[in-house]
């Protein structure tokens, strides 16, 4: 397990990474300790990024992927990999397919509820992960994920997490009205 916690600690420290790294992590697994969070539902938050390039499509199911081989290689049983592997898969639209998804969705989600200068820095860090990305096409592409996250019925799915929506939505909304400045 050492050995696994150091491979994915290097994994969140890559150089590329300024908003889906370690601190992401443990914000995560802080914020965590509000629910009775399963060994599957800490191993899906240490997953869910773990293999993480900006130009990639295939992020989550690479890092689901990972999931699956690391944790056999400890020993795992295959019903409790097949846990952890598909609520990694369920943060690429933060829609839940298990019960098990619900927490650790919403804890992904919940830095969308932050003042909002932590939203505005987080969403600063992510935009230098996609330094690649041509301005015209960033705007795009936050555009519509903006309006299909604020098209939701609801962000989050536990109780914790309804308390977050509010402030969830007016950062989203503010961060939207914003963009049409640009």
């Amino acid at each position: 397990m050492d050995e696994l916690l150091i491979e994915l600690t290097r994994r969140y420290t890559e150089p590329h990474r300024r908003y889906h790294d370690l601190r992401h992590i443990a914000d995560m697994l802080l914020k965590g300790r509000d629910f009775p969070l399963s060994d599957e539902q800490v191993m899906a938050v240490w997953f869910h990024d773990a293999i993480y390039d900006p130009a990639s499509k295939t992020n989550e199911i690479d890092s689901a992927e990972l999931a699956v081989e690391r944790l056999f290689q400890l020993g795992w049983e295959g019903a409790r990999v097949k846990v952890v592997q598909q609520i990694v898969l369920d943060t690429k639209g933060h829609t839940p397919s298990i019960e098990a998804s619900k927490p650790v969705l919403d804890l992904d989600l919940s830095t969308l509820a932050g003042s909002w200068e932590d939203y505005a820095r987080n969403g600063a860090n992510i935009r230098a992960e996609y330094a690649s990305v041509p301005e015209a096409d960033w705007l795009a592409g936050r555009r519509k994920w903006l309006e299909s996250m604020l098209a939701k019925p609801a962000l989050f799915q536990t109780d914790w997490g309804k308390g977050l929506e509010s402030q969830a939505r007016r950062n989203l909304a503010r961060d939207l009205s914003e963009l049409g400045n640009s």
